[in-house]
Parts: structure tokens; C-alpha cells; sequence
């Protein structure tokens, strides 16, 4: 699939910090998922308000991601992340002794800030020391890795509250936050060509501010990485949907308890990393509109076929439903990969850390809107089958429009 004597030390590197600080982000919504159901019993708080301890998070991440991709432009990247993922696991003891769901809600959106930071830094440190050739391997091979350890998460979620308390889910948040510090002070990379050194005293607020506003500026007139990054999107949120509004459905409505739904999110999320093994072996080199044009119709096609799942009850709608939304993740999945090396291709080096922020936000403003939706409607299976067929939907009218744009480029350049 790939051969190993390709990569140097940098690219592991790159790899191993890409998958940690993106997984950070997922392990923080993941891992908590399964326990939604004990905290809303614990507080005696309706569903609305404990989804709001997901919503807030998303917020914190939302809000904050263009200001770390101007930070990490101008100051150290390494020093961010040692600080950030420091205070990510304090955040996490703290919110063990949360004494109302309302402190709970500000320990979240504290926590969602710092993964704002770790999420723009993984990004923007691969676009930014990695050969543009090396992203067909090093982007597919990061996402295959956070995408396992958002699939180990909810069994690890799960098997705590099966055996423990919801209480027990934030030390291992404070865990991870740590092995991400010690690695950041002992591992993190650091370009070859040394940058020009800049004064802190002659940076000011407005240069910064100025200079965020020109590349931000330039960078959404890019259409290409913009449609292009929001597909790549497309199949991230669709685990984390999946997670929030499933572990009611399941464990709520079918009587699944928390361990048996962490296996079943671990089984369908395990599709997702084959996907990805799938792309890396057969179709890293084949043209990448081509593949987004059929894989997004295959998960318009499988999100009908979920639709039909609604006719069983029982034992049937589980396995029909589970199915269907294999294949689903699977051709999404292919569908982020073929997206993400192409979105970041599309960035200049030189704006590594506002392209990671651009894409950031967009990730965090999908999952930010379906947080808000499911706190105030309670969820249901139609719901999640219609989020699945207006995600394919956006696959399908973002490839037909780069495609458009590409032609039209074209036709103007001869």
C-alpha cells in the first residue's frame, strides 16, 4: 500500500502529530458521548440541556480557530501547544467536580477553545514543513489514524460508564492532554529553513489583525479550497451526528446499553479507517472529481436506502440501518480523502496557518449548526437520515461546482 522506505523522520513526525491533535478534538466529543445519557440522569436535566455541554464545546472550537491560525503565523507553534494542551488537562479535572450542569457548560466551551488551537497547529504544521507531493500519503494516512482513535473512543466511553462513572470519561481527557504536552516538549517538528525572527514588541494587535484580514480574505475568494474543504468535512461530521443523536436512539429507545453502543460505533467507524486503506492502495493517484462525482452518489444512494430501514422495528431496523450506513461512511470517507489532499493542495505554503483555520472553522460550524438543531428538537432516526442525504447532497453540488470552475478556468486561460 505504501512503502515505509519513502518516509523520513520528518513525515512521521507529521503524521504522529497530526493524528493527536486532531484526534483530541474527536476524543473530546467521542469518548463524552456515551456518557450523555448518565449526565442528563445525574443533573435530572432534560435532553436540550445536556446537549448544550456538546454545543458549547463545538463553540469554543468554532470561535476560536481564525485567531489561532493568526497567532501561529507570528509565535512559536510549539509554545501554543504546550500551553494549550496543558490547560486542556487541567480544564478536564476540573470538570470532574462540576457541581451544576452550568459550570459543566463552561469547562466544555474552555475545552473546545484549547482544541481549536491543537486542531489549527496539526494542520498547518503539515501544509506547511511537508513536500506538496508527500499530502497524497501523509493526509489519507493522518485521517486514517484519527478516524481509528475516534473509533476506539466510544467503546472506551462506553466501557467506563458500563463500569464507573460519567465522572471517570475527563481523566481520560487529562490523559490525553498530557500525552500530547510531553510529546509536543519532546518531538514536535520544526522546519529546516529558519524563518526571520520576530520582534514581539514591534508585532502589534492591528498588524496582526490587518495581516489575518488579507490572507482570510484572499483565502475565501479561493472557491476551489473552500468547496473542496467542506466536503472533506462532509464525512467527519457525519461520525460525530452519528454519535451525538445515535446514544439516544440506541441506548434510549432500542435498550442498547452504553459498552453494546460503543462496540456498534466502533464496528461502523472501523469501516471509515478501511476506507481509507482503500483510497491509500487503489485510488490515491486517480483523478479526484471523477472520484467525488461516484462516491458521493454512492452515499446519496446509500442515505435512500437508510430511509428504508424505518420500515423494520427491532432487531431489523438495527441491523438494516447498520448496513446501510456502512456503506454510507465508506464512500464519504473515500469522499474525504479524495477532498482533503485536494482542498489543502489549493493552499499556498506561505498561508498554512490561515488555510487550517479556514478549516477549522468550517468543521466546526457544520458540526456547530447540527449541535443547535439537536438542542432543540429532540432526535430522532429521521432526523439523522435526513442530516445523511443533505450531507451527500453537499459532496454532489460542491464537486459539480470545482468541476465548473475548473472548466472555466480552463476555457479563460486558452
Amino acid at each position: 500500500m505504501v512503502n515505509s522506505k519513502q518516509f523520513s523522520l520528518l513525515d512521521v513526525k507529521l503524521i504522529y502529530f497530526l493524528i493527536l491533535t486532531v484526534s483530541m478534538y474527536f476524543f473530546s466529543i467521542d469518548l463524552y458521548a456515551p456518557a450523555l445519557p448518565s449526565i442528563k440522569v445525574f443533573f435530572q436535566a432534560p435532553f436540550n440541556q445536556v446537549q448544550w455541554t456538546i454545543t458549547l464545546f463545538a463553540t469554543g472550537f468554532w470561535s476560536s480557530q481564525l485567531i489561532f491560525g493568526a497567532l501561529i503565523s507570528h509565535f512559536d507553534k510549539r509554545k501554543i501547544l504546550l500551553t494549550t494542551s496543558a490547560t486542556f488537562s487541567c480544564l478536564s479535572l476540573a470538570a470532574i467536580s462540576a457541581p451544576h450542569i452550568e459550570a459543566l457548560y463552561l469547562y466544555r466551551f474552555a475545552q473546545g477553545v484549547c482544541c481549536a488551537a491543537m486542531y489549527v497547529i496539526g494542520f498547518a504544521t503539515v501544509r506547511e514543513l511537508a513536500e506538496e507531493h508527500r499530502l497524497k500519503t501523509i493526509m489519507p494516512l493522518s485521517s486514517m489514524g484519527f478516524t481509528f482513535m475516534s473509533a476506539i473512543s466510544p467503546i472506551i466511553g462506553g466501557f467506563i460508564i458500563y463500569n464507573g462513572e460519567w465522572h471517570q470519561v475527563f481523566i481520560c481527557m487529562s490523559l490525553a492532554g498530557l500525552l500530547l504536552f510531553s510529546s509536543t516538549y519532546l518531538l514536535f517538528p520544526r522546519s529546516k529553513t529558519k524563518k526571520r525572527a520576530l520582534d514581539i514588541k514591534t508585532i502589534s494587535a492591528r498588524f496582526i489583525i490587518n495581516e489575518a484580514f488579507t490572507n482570510y480574505k484572499s483565502m475565501i475568494a479561493n472557491a476551489t479550497f473552500m468547496i473542496s474543504s467542506f466536503i472533506s468535512i462532509s464525512a467527519v461530521v457525519a461520525m460525530v451526528v452519528f454519535y451525538q443523536i445515535a446514544s439516544f436512539i440506541f441506548i434510549g429507545e432500542a435498550g442498547i446499553t452504553s459498552l453494546d453502543f460503543g462496540f456498534i460505533c466502533f464496528l461502523l467507524i472501523m469501516v471509515s479507517v478501511l476506507a481509507r486503506v482503500y483510497y491509500l492502495k487503489y485510488l490515491r493517484h486517480s483523478l479526484a472529481l471523477n472520484g467525488l462525482f461516484k462516491w458521493s452518489w454512492i452515499a446519496m444512494g446509500s442515505a435512500l436506502m437508510a430511509f428504508m430501514s424505518t420500515l423494520f422495528q427491532g432487531m431489523a431496523f438495527i441491523v438494516f440501518f447498520a448496513i446501510c450506513y456502512s456503506i454510507f461512511m465508506f464512500s464519504l470517507s473515500i469522499v474525504h480523502c479524495y477532498a482533503l489532499v485536494f482542498a489543502f493542495t489549493e493552499a499556498d505554503r506561505s498561508q498554512a496557518g490561515y488555510s487550517a483555520a479556514i478549516y477549522g472553522t468550517l468543521t466546526a460550524s457544520y458540526i456547530l449548526v447540527g449541535a443547535v438543531i439537536s438542542s432543540v428538537f429532540e432526535p430522532g432516526i429521521i432526523y439523522l437520515i435526513i442530516l445523511m442525504l443533505l450531507m451527500a447532497f453537499v459532496c454532489l453540488c460542491g464537486t459539480a461546482y470545482i468541476q465548473y470552475k475548473k472548466k472555466h478556468l480552463s476555457r479563460h486561460l486558452v
